[in-house]
């Protein structure tokens, strides 16, 4: 998971918005707890959303507890607790992505440039054994994600097939938090087959200048006719950005119909939310906004 899947912020209640914080915080709280101080590192918003599809999914109890930040002492927050696993499942997808996104670095950067996760990640690794050894779900579903995905960028394959991994992994991971009997299952894969393939997408449609000027591969990039580019002419790149948005559309669209049908105990909105707006608000900021790029003061006007 790349940090994309959160809601848009303008369309979500006070109350919700609250709730989306307190489900973020907790996890981040959870994560200390189960796999050290160090492990709060690796917190993305995309197992934050994970966390809360899982209390949605089960109906998990939950209560308000209020605390201070580990981070940020002098800040005060509120952690939505509950006694089911959904948080724990959350924390160690949290270490078991990180481990392996470090280990992409390590083959795909420079000696020099991937020194930071060199030295972090023989501490990873024992926090990925703990979490596999508590979850090997979770663990082998990452762990066959993440050969495929290389297989098929190694092979530079095609934009379907170096989604497929991604889509699969998430796919398998949102029909696991419903029973086997539960009819929900169905419509949890799906949910979690686009939102995966979607992510892969964005991340693609996000990294393709940087993977042009460094002629890393891109699946965008023979979709594209970008060949033996490093920079794009303004025009090429509108042309590419209406591209990527196209493909993203459709499927952030297949993503939002599954979304909708699934009965969900808590939460339900800010699920919505986040399948029906907030994809397309991250799509909007990424390649028409242009977010990353834009210096601090920039972004204080958006």
């Amino acid at each position: 998971m790349f940090g994309y899947v959160r809601p848009n912020k303008a369309e979500l209640l006070v109350k919700e918005y609250g709730q989306y914080k307190a489900v973020y915080c907790q996890l981040c709280k959870t994560l200390g707890r189960e796999y050290g101080p160090l492990a709060r590192m690796a917190l993305s918003y995309d197992c934050a959303f994970y966390a809360l599809l899982a209390l949605s999914v089960t109906g998990a109890p939950v209560g308000e507890c209020r605390g201070r930040c580990v981070c940020n002492p002098l800040k005060a927050c509120v952690y939505l607790e509950t006694t089911g696993e959904a948080y724990k499942k959350a924390a160690a997808l949290c270490v078991l992505l990180t481990f392996h996104k470090l280990r992409d670095d390590l083959a795909d950067q420079g000696f020099f440039r991937s020194l930071g996760s060199r030295a972090l990640l023989p501490y990873v690794r024992r926090k990925a054994k703990k979490a596999e050894a508590r979850y090997p779900f979770l663990a082998r579903a990452a762990e066959e994600a993440m050969e495929a995905q290389r297989r098929a960028e190694e092979e530079r394959a095609g934009v379907d097939p170096c989604a497929e991994p991604t889509a699969h992994l998430l796919g398998e991971l949102f029909a696991e938090l419903a029973a086997p009997e539960d009819r929900q299952r169905p419509a949890l894969e799906r949910f979690g087959y686009f939102l995966g393939r979607w992510v892969y997408l964005m991340d693609a449609a996000d990294d393709l200048r940087d993977d042009l000027r460094e002629g890393a591969f891109n699946p965008f990039v023979r979709r594209l006719g970008l060949e033996g580019k490093q920079e794009l002419a303004p025009e090429e790149r509108q042309a590419a950005e209406l591209a990527c948005n196209q493909a993203l559309n459709a499927t952030a669209a297949q993503a939002a119909l599954a979304a909708n049908l699934l009965e969900l105990k808590n939460f339900g909105p800010i699920v919505r939310n986040v399948a029906e707006k907030g994809l397309a608000e991250i799509q909007r900021e990424i390649l028409f906004l242009h977010v990353k790029e834009k210096p601090r003061r920039e972004l204080e006007k958006l």
